[in-house]
């Protein structure tokens, strides 16, 4: 790496470490306080997409947003529209999709766009592809709200350096791996595994390590879990960290099982960077409503009571400039808490990730016509199978097929038997006529992750 490159990363760094420290402040303000000044943010924010994005200035002709800017009154955007209108849509003409796209294709490490842009690229669940941009200023921004979340979690720098182990996105692509070369400065002893690593390589490496804090999408802490219990992983973290994927509740039960601890669930996208955390009551996820407003709303847009599992999320980001994403449709499927934290910070909770609306299963229904299928109901379903490692749920034109890997010893007919009986009653009881079940066996599912090491619990 250039020299150049290096003091620009420790400014950076620098700067955001100064940020986090602002934000880590915003946990003793009032509610009413955060809330002025999420006003004030969006009022700017609104007002410099106007000005600056040729897409916002002719989506909001017309538009009275109100004085100060009422969210409900301004249209929500989606990841197509987005896309298709990219070049409009930014802020800054010399950056078309052609350019970025041309950029990702060539990217090895943590490479700048035009010497100031780092372009990210997410495929999401829905398998839409998006591409996202923040400059250096921004880019501060989101690795503050990573600081702040090692605060939360206790990952706080100190001598002897802890021992880290992720595993993650291994491609500059995506978010998690240029967070990660962000802020690789040696304040931590890091070993860094691909989530798609076979897993007796991924258990041989973190018992050679023996990790102190552990980071893992949640399927992986699945099957690290298992391996845990079963006596072939060996490690004992103090802290344990995941996001990128929907928690079940069994697998928050295995967590507990293997380390006697809970996972802090971080909550993290490309398009905003981390949005909240678990603090250290675990009572839910604490939205950073300081850099981004999170509304969760129903099939037509409308706000839904908090205790409820809304459709969508429209997520405001108060930090991009140069990309705006202004009540941007998020297909997670939430509910919000109807309390705040007992530790007393001011953000509100989600107190539940039920999936994402992608995963509802619309199926032949009994009476006629279809009928959705939530994919906790798959979800229910299988939990509780012994026999079963992991599994996916694969829906087409033939009906569901469940790829499925079992643990160590499990009886495999028994445990086929199982995933089909279960699946088909769950199915009846939705009012799905004649489920059609089959199970097909396999050694591992690490190939079914995708280009972030993310894996898919529902595919339709």
């Amino acid at each position: 790496m250039a020299a150049t490159d290096q003091i620009r990363r420790f400014a950076d760094i620098a700067a955001a470490m100064r940020l986090a420290r602002e934000l880590i402040g915003h946990d003793r303000w009032s509610v009413e306080r955060l809330e002025a000044l999420q006003r004030r943010r969006l009022q700017e924010l609104v007002r410099h997409a106007t000005a600056s994005s040729p897409f916002y200035r002719e989506r909001y002709a017309g538009l009275d947003p109100g004085d100060p800017v009422e969210l409900s009154r301004l249209p929500a955007v989606d990841k197509a529209t987005v896309m298709a209108r990219f070049d409009d849509l930014v802020c800054d003409r010399r950056l078309t999709l052609a350019a970025v796209e041309a950029h990702l294709d060539g990217l090895t490490r943590d490479e700048l766009l035009l010497g100031q842009y780092r372009a990210m690229a997410t495929g999401g669940s829905t398998g839409r592809k998006g591409v996202f941009v923040a400059d250096r200023a921004e880019w501060r921004q989101y690795l503050a709200g990573f600081f702040r979340w090692n605060h939360y979690v206790g990952l706080t720098p100190r001598l002897p350096r802890l021992r880290v182990a992720s595993i993650a996105a291994a491609r500059p692509l995506h978010m998690t791996y240029r967070m990660a070369a962000s802020i690789d400065v040696g304040l931590h002893r890091v070993l860094r595994l691909e989530a798609t690593t076979p897993l007796p390589a991924m258990v041989e490496a973190l018992n050679r390590y023996r990790p102190q804090f552990l980071y893992a999408y949640g399927s992986v802490l699945g099957l690290l879990a298992a391996e845990q219990l079963d006596g072939r992983l060996r490690i004992a973290p103090t802290a344990i960290a995941s996001s990128g994927e929907t928690h079940t509740d069994e697998l928050r039960d295995a967590i507990r099982a293997a380390w006697g601890t809970s996972s802090f669930e971080m909550y993290a996208m490309t398009e905003a960077g981390i949005l909240g955390s678990h603090c250290d009551r675990h009572s839910g996820i604490h939205l950073f409503e300081d850099q981004a407003i999170v509304e969760v709303v129903d099939e037509r847009g409308r706000p839904v009571p908090a205790g409820q599992v809304g459709h969508k999320l429209l997520v405001t980001n108060l930090v991009t400039r140069v990309q705006p994403l202004i009540r941007y449709e998020v297909s997670d499927m939430v509910a919000m808490a109807a309390e705040r934290c007992p530790c007393g910070r001011p953000f509100r909770l989600l107190a539940a990730v039920a999936g994402r609306n992608d995963d509802i299963l619309y199926l032949p229904a009994a009476a006629g016509g279809t009928v959705a299928v939530h994919p906790l109901a798959l979800r229910t379903a299988l939990a509780g199978i012994p026999g079963l490692a992991q599994y996916k749920v694969v829906h087409d034109a033939d009906g569901l097929h469940v790829r499925a890997a079992l643990r160590p010893g499990a009886a495999a007919e028994e445990t086929v038997r199982q995933v089909t009986d279960r699946l088909a009653e769950k199915l009846a009881a939705q009012g799905v006529a004649r489920p059609a079940v089959q199970v097909e066996l396999r050694d591992h599912l690490q190939d079914e992750r995708d280009t972030a090491g993310k894996f898919k619990l529902v595919e339709s």
